[in-house]
């Protein structure tokens, strides 16, 4: 009889995945599949070699599990194969990735131009990482920016240290700043908080 896994700790499933709970795993692959599926979209050509490369990194992850140290937090082990995977499929040429995506299921609110303004510029903000930063630098603001992302972790993922995690963003943030700037005639709408972020630390 299988255990029920739905909202047990992820501790507690990559404890019975050793055990050999596929039931158990495949709860840990649909927890981090978006995650790490948009991980990878910082580092590939396409969203399809990112969903490649996020299921091989789960296969992977499985096969290895007895090698797992629960030192650090299952999902920074994940993360961390998963770059070192999509290394050695080599460097893939960047392709300008579609924000119309990001449009899909705007809130509706008392201001909804503001929020389509909000929502572009954010789609924006991630087409001109993608355009001006290699690929660690793109994979270091995802994980912190979008995924929240404690510094150590981000580190352990990329294999450096949290000086040169902080430096690497801060030097991202600057190069942005300097792409971010609103044009004179735009209307006058709140930033998103990142863009809020990247401008100011050009200042």
């Amino acid at each position: 009889m299988s255990v029920p896994t739905r909202g047990s700790s992820v501790e507690d499933l990559v404890r019975r995945a050793r055990a050999g709970s596929s039931d158990a795993f495949q709860e840990l692959v649909e927890r981090y599949e978006s995650p790490l599926f948009n991980f990878l979209l910082r580092r590939t050509a396409c969203a399809e070699d990112a969903e490649e490369l996020a299921q091989d990194a789960f296969v992977r992850a499985w096969r290895k599990l007895a090698t797992y140290d629960d030192r650090w937090t299952f999902s920074t082990w994940l993360f961390t194969l998963a770059r070192r995977l999509a290394a050695t499929r080599g460097r893939f040429p960047r392709s300008s990735i579609d924000g119309d995506a990001a449009l899909d299921g705007v809130p509706v609110h008392a201001d909804p131009g503001g929020d389509l303004a909000r929502t572009e510029e954010r789609a924006n903000l991630w087409s001109v990482v993608d355009r001006v930063l290699d690929e660690d630098t793109r994979s270091a603001l995802w994980l912190r920016y979008a995924e929240d992302r404690p510094m150590r972790e981000i580190a352990a993922i990329l294999g450096r240290s949290t000086v040169a995690v902080r430096v690497m963003l801060f030097r991202a943030r600057v190069r942005l700043a300097e792409h971010l700037e609103p044009a004179p005639d735009a209307p006058a709408i709140a930033p998103s908080r990142e863009v809020a972020q990247w401008r100011k630390a050009g200042t």
